[in-house]
Protein backbone atom coordinates (compact mmCIF):
# COMPACT_ATOMS: atom_id res chain seq x y z
CA UNK A 1 0.00 0.00 0.00
CA UNK A 2 2.05 3.75 -0.87
CA UNK A 3 1.73 6.37 1.01
CA UNK A 4 -0.56 9.46 0.75
CA UNK A 5 0.71 12.39 -0.56
CA UNK A 6 0.29 15.88 0.83
CA UNK A 7 -1.99 18.38 -0.57
CA UNK A 8 0.41 21.14 -2.29
CA UNK A 9 -2.27 23.66 -0.53
CA UNK A 10 -2.34 22.10 2.69
CA UNK A 11 1.57 21.66 2.89
CA UNK A 12 1.97 25.05 1.37
CA UNK A 13 -0.37 26.56 4.23
CA UNK A 14 1.54 24.72 6.77
CA UNK A 15 5.15 25.84 5.38
CA UNK A 16 4.08 29.44 5.38
CA UNK A 17 2.89 28.89 8.82
CA UNK A 18 6.20 27.71 9.91
CA UNK A 19 8.00 30.39 8.58
CA UNK A 20 5.94 32.99 9.96
CA UNK A 21 6.16 31.49 12.99
CA UNK A 22 10.03 30.53 13.05
CA UNK A 23 9.13 27.32 14.00
CA UNK A 24 11.77 24.33 12.56
CA UNK A 25 8.49 22.15 11.95
CA UNK A 26 5.01 21.65 12.02
CA UNK A 27 2.38 19.09 11.37
CA UNK A 28 -1.28 20.00 10.08
CA UNK A 29 -4.07 17.56 11.40
CA UNK A 30 -6.79 16.39 9.81
CA UNK A 31 -9.80 15.38 12.57
CA UNK A 32 -11.94 11.99 11.80
CA UNK A 33 -14.14 11.11 14.33
CA UNK A 34 -11.83 10.07 17.45
CA UNK A 35 -8.92 10.32 15.46
CA UNK A 36 -6.34 12.66 13.74
CA UNK A 37 -4.09 12.18 10.59
CA UNK A 38 -1.51 13.93 9.90
CA UNK A 39 -1.95 15.48 6.36
CA UNK A 40 1.08 17.86 5.79
CA UNK A 41 4.77 17.95 7.39
CA UNK A 42 6.96 21.16 6.93
CA UNK A 43 10.81 20.96 7.96
CA UNK A 44 12.61 18.37 9.99
CA UNK A 45 8.97 16.27 9.95
CA UNK A 46 9.07 13.24 7.76
CA UNK A 47 7.08 13.30 5.30
CA UNK A 48 6.83 9.37 5.97
CA UNK A 49 4.02 10.04 8.62
CA UNK A 50 1.39 11.18 5.96
CA UNK A 51 -1.99 9.54 6.80
CA UNK A 52 -0.85 8.17 10.39
CA UNK A 53 -3.55 8.33 12.83
CA UNK A 54 -3.01 10.10 16.12
CA UNK A 55 -5.82 9.22 18.88
CA UNK A 56 -7.92 12.73 19.30
CA UNK A 57 -7.64 13.05 22.89
CA UNK A 58 -3.76 12.99 22.76
CA UNK A 59 -0.89 15.20 22.88
CA UNK A 60 -0.99 18.78 22.45
CA UNK A 61 -2.53 18.93 19.33
CA UNK A 62 -5.21 16.48 20.77
CA UNK A 63 -6.20 18.75 23.19
CA UNK A 64 -6.59 21.74 20.91
CA UNK A 65 -8.97 19.47 18.72
CA UNK A 66 -11.32 18.53 21.46
CA UNK A 67 -10.69 22.13 23.35
CA UNK A 68 -10.75 24.56 20.27
CA UNK A 69 -8.31 26.84 21.77
CA UNK A 70 -4.64 27.12 21.08
CA UNK A 71 -2.19 26.18 23.33
CA UNK A 72 1.50 27.51 23.65
CA UNK A 73 3.83 25.17 25.80
CA UNK A 74 7.89 24.90 26.83
CA UNK A 75 9.90 22.34 27.67
CA UNK A 76 10.13 24.65 31.10
CA UNK A 77 6.34 23.70 31.60
CA UNK A 78 7.07 19.92 32.46
CA UNK A 79 3.85 19.76 30.49
CA UNK A 80 3.48 15.95 29.89
CA UNK A 81 1.43 16.59 26.84
CA UNK A 82 4.55 17.29 25.50
CA UNK A 83 5.76 13.66 24.90
CA UNK A 84 2.13 12.42 23.68
CA UNK A 85 0.92 12.84 20.44
CA UNK A 86 3.13 13.82 17.67
CA UNK A 87 5.75 13.84 19.60
CA UNK A 88 5.57 10.10 20.55
CA UNK A 89 4.55 9.63 16.51
CA UNK A 90 7.68 11.58 15.28
CA UNK A 91 10.19 10.49 18.09
CA UNK A 92 11.25 13.92 19.31
CA UNK A 93 10.51 15.43 22.34
CA UNK A 94 9.81 19.48 21.36
CA UNK A 95 11.39 22.68 23.08
CA UNK A 96 8.57 24.50 22.37
CA UNK A 97 5.14 23.62 20.93
CA UNK A 98 2.54 26.16 19.50
CA UNK A 99 -1.10 24.44 18.52
CA UNK A 100 -4.03 26.05 16.78
CA UNK A 101 -7.56 25.31 16.38
CA UNK A 102 -8.37 25.08 12.45
CA UNK A 103 -12.21 25.84 13.00
CA UNK A 104 -15.27 24.68 10.93
CA UNK A 105 -18.71 26.17 11.42
CA UNK A 106 -19.75 23.56 13.78
CA UNK A 107 -16.42 21.61 14.72
CA UNK A 108 -12.80 21.68 14.78
CA UNK A 109 -11.70 20.11 11.17
CA UNK A 110 -7.91 19.86 12.25
CA UNK A 111 -5.22 21.52 14.11
CA UNK A 112 -1.94 23.37 13.14
CA UNK A 113 0.79 21.87 15.17
CA UNK A 114 4.56 24.23 15.33
CA UNK A 115 7.26 22.60 17.08
CA UNK A 116 10.73 24.20 18.18
CA UNK A 117 10.82 27.98 18.07
CA UNK A 118 13.83 29.54 16.48
CA UNK A 119 13.61 32.34 19.24
CA UNK A 120 13.22 29.41 21.85
CA UNK A 121 9.41 30.42 22.78
CA UNK A 122 6.41 31.24 20.47
CA UNK A 123 5.08 34.70 21.13
CA UNK A 124 1.32 36.05 21.18
CA UNK A 125 2.13 37.49 17.83
CA UNK A 126 3.18 33.78 16.24
CA UNK A 127 0.03 32.46 17.94
CA UNK A 128 -1.96 35.26 16.30
CA UNK A 129 0.05 34.38 12.60
CA UNK A 130 -1.12 30.70 13.15
CA UNK A 131 -4.17 31.34 13.60
CA UNK A 132 -4.68 32.93 10.61
CA UNK A 133 -3.12 30.01 8.50
CA UNK A 134 -5.74 27.73 10.37
CA UNK A 135 -8.37 30.17 9.55
CA UNK A 136 -7.29 29.36 5.60
CA UNK A 137 -6.49 25.92 6.50
CA UNK A 138 -10.30 25.34 7.48
CA UNK A 139 -11.52 26.79 3.95
CA UNK A 140 -9.09 23.78 2.33
CA UNK A 141 -9.99 21.56 4.62
CA UNK A 142 -13.68 22.10 3.96
CA UNK A 143 -13.85 22.90 0.00
CA UNK A 144 -11.68 18.55 0.24
CA UNK A 145 -14.24 17.09 2.55
CA UNK A 146 -17.22 18.19 0.38
CA UNK A 147 -15.29 16.87 -2.70
CA UNK A 148 -15.97 20.08 -4.83
CA UNK A 149 -14.56 23.92 -4.71
CA UNK A 150 -16.47 26.92 -4.03
CA UNK A 151 -17.27 29.91 -6.42
CA UNK A 152 -13.86 31.70 -6.28
CA UNK A 153 -13.28 35.43 -6.57
CA UNK A 154 -12.49 36.38 -9.63
CA UNK A 155 -8.50 38.03 -10.37
CA UNK A 156 -9.15 41.86 -10.41
CA UNK A 157 -12.05 41.21 -7.32
CA UNK A 158 -9.49 39.41 -5.50
CA UNK A 159 -6.76 42.22 -6.33
CA UNK A 160 -9.18 45.23 -5.08
CA UNK A 161 -9.68 42.79 -1.70
CA UNK A 162 -5.95 42.63 -1.31
CA UNK A 163 -5.56 46.48 -1.89
CA UNK A 164 -8.47 47.55 0.47
CA UNK A 165 -6.32 44.88 3.02
CA UNK A 166 -3.23 46.29 2.54
CA UNK A 167 -4.29 50.11 3.24
CA UNK A 168 -6.54 48.91 6.60
CA UNK A 169 -3.79 46.14 8.26
CA UNK A 170 -0.96 46.66 6.86
CA UNK A 171 0.44 42.82 9.02
CA UNK A 172 -2.60 40.94 8.63
CA UNK A 173 -1.86 42.00 4.43
CA UNK A 174 1.68 40.81 4.86
CA UNK A 175 0.45 38.16 6.66
CA UNK A 176 -1.89 37.07 3.81
CA UNK A 177 0.73 37.92 1.15
CA UNK A 178 3.35 35.23 2.28
CA UNK A 179 0.63 32.80 2.27
CA UNK A 180 -0.02 33.85 -1.48
CA UNK A 181 3.27 34.36 -3.05
CA UNK A 182 3.80 30.61 -0.84
CA UNK A 183 0.89 28.81 -2.82
CA UNK A 184 1.48 30.45 -6.44
CA UNK A 185 5.22 29.00 -6.21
Amino acid sequence: MSRPTADPILSAILTAATEATGATSGLLLSTEDRLMRVVATAGAVPADILGEPISAGEGVAGYVAASGQSLVLSADSADPRLGEGTASLIGHNPTSVLAVAIQGTARTLGVIELLDARSGAFSVDDTERATSHAAIAAAALTDERLGGTRDVPEPAELAAELRRLASTDPARYATVAAILEALVR
